[in-house]
């Protein structure tokens, strides 16, 4: 769970790091900057999970696949829930950190059970 806690860290200093440069410095409207940040941090974390923190190896396609299900989820809910955020006055920044938190706690179970699970029949590459 550590590892997973790091990994998770390293993904949102990319992530964050890249949504307020994009924001503040480029001037990027919040939805897109939203999106290029959220996607970008993507490749690293998946790695890092894939790899050291649950030690998946081989059905990379079928792990690729579910993943960008898991994200295609996630980034839906992190567009929402940023959008409302500045919306509301809150802030793009708190809504971020929100939309974080939230994917955090069901991505380590959506990980652990389904994206990175490795069956007992290594031929099964049903999604």
């Amino acid at each position: 769970m550590a590892t997973y806690v790091g990994v998770g860290v390293g993904g949102f200093v990319v992530d964050f790091g890249l949504l307020v440069l994009l924001r503040e410095v480029v001037g990027t409207p919040v939805w897109l900057a939203t999106s290029i940040a959220f996607w970008a941090s993507l490749a690293v974390v998946f790695l890092c999970n894939k790899y050291v923190t649950f030690g998946a190896r081989g059905m990379g396609h079928r792990q690729l696949l579910r993943y960008f299900i898991l994200l295609g989820i996630n980034y839906v809910i992190t567009l929402g829930i940023v959008a409302l955020a500045e919306r509301t006055g809150v802030g793009y920044q708190w809504g971020k950190v929100v939309s974080v938190a939230l994917t955090t706690c069901w991505n380590y179970f959506a990980y652990q059970f389904w994206v990175f699970r490795v069956s007992r029949d290594s031929t099964d590459e049903s999604v």
